[in-house]
């Protein structure tokens, strides 16, 4: 008989997913290596065949998530060719996270800002790899700044900027998603946000824009 041939890519992310399950369940805290194994149908021992330590699944499992928001921020984005209009679309999907809220995004949010931030959480020490994982989500701004630039639908001055345009942005959604769900939604967010986006295009826009 042949060996059985494992793909180890597809099988760690197997075991992410699974791991993305649990920890968006019960938190980093609450939920055991041996519940991972579980949800993942593998022993313990093959878990620790592709992760070393608790705290390296819980890394794999948040770029699971973040690489499902980056796919669903891709989707939105097909068929659009206008620049402004792909902000506002980039948007959009943002607010759709929050929007009907998802328990699962709303505990692995909770659980991120927790691990990262508290001098004890399990990222705290690890920001250069978060920064990583989130990279996508800022390059895709840029390019699309880039786009708009080259178009002459924003200013060339936005060149200078478009780091920082991005990251604000960003830090924007962030914060607005968080702030939705604190206060459990007691104004419109979509219309904030639009609002917001509309500013934000108004404020680059170059003579070719209209």
């Amino acid at each position: 008989m042949c060996p059985v041939v494992v793909d180890r890519n597809a099988k760690r992310e197997q075991i992410a997913q699974a791991a993305l399950n649990a920890f968006s369940k019960k938190g980093y805290a609450a939920t055991s290596v041996r519940e991972i194994a579980a949800v993942a149908r593998v022993g313990k021992g093959t878990l620790y065949e592709y992760f070393r330590t608790k705290a390296d699944i819980f890394l794999a499992a948040v770029k699971c998530w973040l690489d499902q928001f980056e796919t669903r921020f891709f989707s939105r984005l097909e068929g659009i060719d206008d620049p402004a209009q792909k902000l506002a679309a980039l948007a959009l999907a943002f607010v759709e996270l929050v929007d009907p809220l998802d328990p699962m995004d709303a505990r692995m949010s909770v659980e991120v800002i927790q691990q990262g931030i508290l001098e004890g959480g399990v990222l705290f020490h690890r920001p250069h790899e978060i920064r990583e994982m989130m990279a996508g989500s800022q390059k895709m701004v840029e390019q699309i700044l880039l786009d708009g630039i080259s178009k002459g639908m924003f200013t060339p001055e936005t060149a200078r900027h478009v780091g920082k345009i991005a990251v604000n942005l960003l830090g924007y959604l962030d914060g607005i998603l968080l702030h939705a769900v604190v206060t459990k939604r007691d104004f419109d967010l979509e219309d904030h946000v639009a609002f917001y986006i509309n500013t934000l295009i108004h404020s680059i826009s170059g003579p070719s824009a209209g």
